[in-house]
């Protein structure tokens, strides 16, 4: 074979080769619609963290409340309105964006598409207290005795949904503070200020898992008569929800 035919046979394979690795790479490097959907939610995410770690510093820097107060919400108010532009932006395609941000499992859950939590849906807030039901809109549980997480909200909420695997789960816990602004409906048009999907809710404070400080006998809560977070010392008793997942 002469060395001109030899090149001739070897360009005709080279462009062989890369038009089958072009074939086959091509799918692989165009991000499916629901590719698209996770990556816009993590990236939201991780700015709403952001967002809220600045926020923090303004209490822990000795600031005041309603300072504090304000920018956790803006940092909230961001955060969960990306989800109308991923839906816009998602119409038709039939990814996870596609669909209204809450959406009620059938199960007593609640899915949140742009957190990736699955809350517990709360039942019969009619002013009738029944421990025996962890479900119950009018329980209240205490966090703990000044320190740990010792309260009957650990030692009795908690055990009762995951020894029941509850929704399947069996890895309930009590949300950290990022997490439960992100169900505050803001702006709070009217109280209780959360989506009815989540079932009755107390127009009060709402226990988180999150510490003040170590030093501090206080845990983080958010009241949801404004939506606003603020702190509580942990003998005392709120409302709780359960979450499952992670932000």
């Amino acid at each position: 074979m002469s060395r001109l035919r030899h090149q001739h046979v070897r360009v005709r394979f080279i462009l062989a080769a890369v038009a089958v690795a072009s074939y086959f790479a091509g799918p692989a490097l165009a991000a499916t619609a629901e590719q698209q959907c996770q990556q816009s939610r993590y990236t939201a995410g991780s700015k709403y963290a952001a967002c809220q770690q600045k926020a923090a510093a303004k209490f822990y820097g000795g600031g005041l409340s309603p300072v504090f107060e304000k920018a956790a919400a803006k940092c909230t108010l961001k955060y969960v309105g990306v989800w109308a532009r991923l839906q816009a932006k998602a119409a038709g395609t039939g990814s996870s964006c596609d669909n209204p941000r809450l959406g009620d499992n059938g199960d007593g859950t609640v899915v949140d598409r742009l957190t990736g939590l699955t809350w517990e849906q709360k039942t019969n807030l009619d002013a009738v207290v029944n421990l025996l039901d962890p479900h119950d809109g009018d329980n209240q549980y205490y966090w703990g005795a000044f320190g740990p997480a010792d309260g009957d909200a650990y030692t009795s909420f908690l055990p009762a949904l995951n020894g029941a695997c509850f929704g399947g789960q069996c890895d309930w816990r009590l949300p950290t503070l990022l997490e439960l602004q992100t169900v505050a409906a803001l702006p709070c048009a009217a109280s209780p200020c959360i989506d009815a999907t989540l079932g009755p809710t107390s127009p009060n404070r709402y226990w988180t898992g999150t510490t003040v400080t170590t030093a501090i006998p206080d845990a983080w809560a958010v009241e949801f008569n404004m939506g606003v977070p603020n702190t509580h010392g942990k003998n005392f008793f709120n409302y709780v929800r359960a979450v499952h997942g992670g932000l």
